[in-house]
């Protein structure tokens, strides 16, 4: 069996399974930066707006990304921008809902807020992409080298979190085996956590 395979293959074995994350990090760097997660909230929300529009199901009500907006949570911000710019284009801002047309008057007049959010705010939107792709990456370790411990170094071999975490440090996110577990095991109520966060202190029930 593999376990019983000197430490000589174990370590001929971390050696491609980091060559192989650094391939699969280049791949996937661009897409799971702050930045591009905030990108993938905001065009849900643009998606939303225009499903309410078309008095569709959203699955967020148009009320909801503009308490957000309000809220001063980017993406509904920057969402509710697109979607009243495209309306100005195609003169057809009188025909926004009101609630658009209100926020509008509030915050055209000034900047849109910055993308991303501060360090002592809960960071699961600004990570959520990266959250997302260790997951991944994670099964996709396993999967490929089953031998491989999945979220606890042995004292024969590193995990696959412990492997993960080195490759993510070398690329400026600091992150211990440890962490990468906990971010692994929250995959389930990842989700969830998200939408508390942007609804929490929204004025609706």
């Amino acid at each position: 069996m593999l376990s019983h395979l000197p430490a000589t293959f174990a370590e001929a074995e971390e050696a491609e399974i980091i060559a192989t994350l650094e391939q699969w990090y280049a791949r996937l760097a661009d897409k799971s930066t702050s930045e591009a997660a905030h990108m993938c909230f905001r065009d849900d929300m643009v998606r939303q707006l225009e499903r309410g529009e078309r008095g569709e199901n959203a699955s967020l009500p148009i009320s909801y990304i503009v308490a957000m907006a309000d809220a001063k949570h980017p993406p509904a911000d920057h969402a509710l921008r697109i979607h009243i710019h495209a309306a100005i284009d195609a003169d057809r801002f009188n025909d926004l809902p009101v609630q658009i047309r209100a926020y509008a008057q509030r915050a055209l007049t000034q900047p849109p807020l910055p993308i991303g959010y501060p360090s002592n705010c809960p960071q699961v939107v600004n990570d959520y992409v990266r959250d997302n792709a260790i997951h991944l990456l994670i099964d996709l370790i396993v999967a490929h080298w089953p031998a491989v411990p999945k979220l606890y170094s042995s004292q024969t071999r590193h995990s696959a979190a412990w492997l993960l975490a080195l490759v993510l440090t070398r690329h400026g996110s600091k992150l211990s085996e440890q962490q990468v577990r906990r971010i692994y095991n929250g995959r389930k109520t990842h989700g969830r956590r998200v939408a508390k966060f942007l609804i929490a202190d929204l004025p609706f029930e």
